[in-house]
This record gives structure tokens, C-alpha cells and sequence, in this order.
């Protein structure tokens, strides 16, 4: 048998992937696992705690809402949630304290489509690149290592799945941010430095002015 395609990854199945499959998680009282159809509503609730400028956010949620997010085009896809367990057979609903979104480059995508680049290039783009897009904990849970649980649960996705890089654009204005992300094994990138891949020496991914890029390289083994 043949060696898989370089950028055409092998996907691993969850056997419970349409009930929410759960995550090793090392927090007392907290499960990690894939958000559910109807949840869209509280991840946004526990999202829009902190500072994002995810303006897709809604969009997102409602999409999360109607069961559709991970399959919304190219490239993986995920909505991850903490849930405390030791409430949830006395609550009406899930009781969520964390959440994290995550999903292809999409501004890269669409410079590359702009710029007339070969669809197999896009493809393998959103193939081989993962975007931490927003993660966040509910004021009362933080310093739990909950968020960190979260971050592991889709570093751990993306690697399965055979993918080159994860990567997350932080505020300059957030060094304790920054080192944390250092903490769970993502390089900081210097200020205004972007981030050069190898497709065709066309990609790269720059981070905005009062940004920088924090990266993971899962192609190291």
C-alpha cells in the first residue's frame, strides 16, 4: 500500500463525532468535547467575555445552532466546550464554562482565490493550515488550566488529521497571552512578522498592525 499524498490528510473518525466527541481532559469536575446542534447561542454567551474582534461570531453560532459549522467548506473545522460536569444532571441545559473556535485561514483563502491561484493550492491551504480563532473561560473558571485543556483537545485534532500548522494571532497589548500560548508549545513570532509556508512559495499569512502570530508545528512528529 502507497504512502498517503503529502497535503491530502488522513482523517481520524470519532466514533460518537455526531453526539459531541470528548477530549482527555485533566481538570477536576470538566469534560472537553465537540459542541453540540443547539449550543451556538451559549458559546457566543461565553465568547463575547473577553475581546474579539471575530465579527463572524454570530454567524458562526448559528451555525454551531443548526448542526452545521464543521462542514461549512474546505478544511477542518471545530467547535470545542468545556462543560462542568458536576452540574449537569441538575441543570436544564449544559452548564458551559469554556469554549474555542476554530477553522481554515479564511482571509488567506480569499487573497489566494483574488489573486487567481490554482484551486489545488487554495485546497491544500485550508488542508494544511488551522486557525485558532477565539477561546475563551468564564470569568469564574479562569486559572484552572480549562483553557489549556481546550487549546490541547484541538492541537490534537489538527495533528490527527495530518496537518502542518496551527497558529493564533495575539493582541501586542497581552504579553501574559502570549507567554501562555509559549506555555502549551506555540512559537511567538515577532512583532509584524508573518508566517511564510511552502505552497508554491505564494503563502504566507501576516498578522495585523497591533498583532503577532503564535504558531504550532505539528509536522514535527
Amino acid at each position: 500500500m502507497g504512502r498517503p499524498k503529502k497535503n491530502k490528510p488522513r482523517r481520524r473518525r470519532l466514533a460518537d463525532q455526531e453526539s459531541g466527541g470528548t477530549y482527555e481532559c485533566h481538570v477536576e469536575g470538566v469534560r472537553v468535547r465537540r459542541a453540540r446542534r443547539g449550543e451556538g447561542r451559549r458559546i457566543r454567551e461565553v465568547l463575547s467575555a473577553i475581546d474579539t474582534d471575530y465579527e463572524d461570531l454570530d454567524y458562526a453560532a448559528d451555525r454551531i445552532d443548526i448542526g452545521v459549522y464543521e462542514t461549512s467548506g474546505p478544511g477542518l473545522r471545530r467547535a470545542l466546550v468545556a462543560e462542568a460536569t458536576e452540574a449537569t444532571e441538575a441543570a436544564d441545559e449544559p452548564n458551559l464554562v469554556g469554549a474555542l473556535l476554530a477553522l481554515p485561514p479564511g482571509n488567506l483563502l480569499h487573497r489566494l482565490r483574488e489573486a487567481g491561484t490554482a484551486p489545488s493550492v487554495v485546497n491544500s491551504a485550508a488542508r494544511s493550515i488551522g486557525k485558532l480563532k477565539a477561546v475563551a473561560v468564564a470569568p469564574e473558571r479562569e486559572g484552572h488550566g480549562i483553557g489549556s485543556a481546550l487549546v490541547r483537545a484541538c492541537v490534537d485534532e489538527y495533528a490527527a488529521a495530518r496537518y502542518d500548522i496551527v497558529f493564533a494571532q495575539v493582541d501586542l497589548g497581552k504579553p501574559a497571552l502570549l507567554r501562555w500560548y509559549e506555555h502549551l508549545g506555540f512559537e511567538a513570532l515577532g512583532p509584524g512578522a508573518p508566517l511564510r509556508l511552502d505552497h508554491g512559495g505564494r503563502v504566507a499569512i501576516y498578522p495585523d498592525d497591533d498583532e503577532q502570530l503564535v504558531v504550532r508545528d505539528l509536522r514535527g512528529g
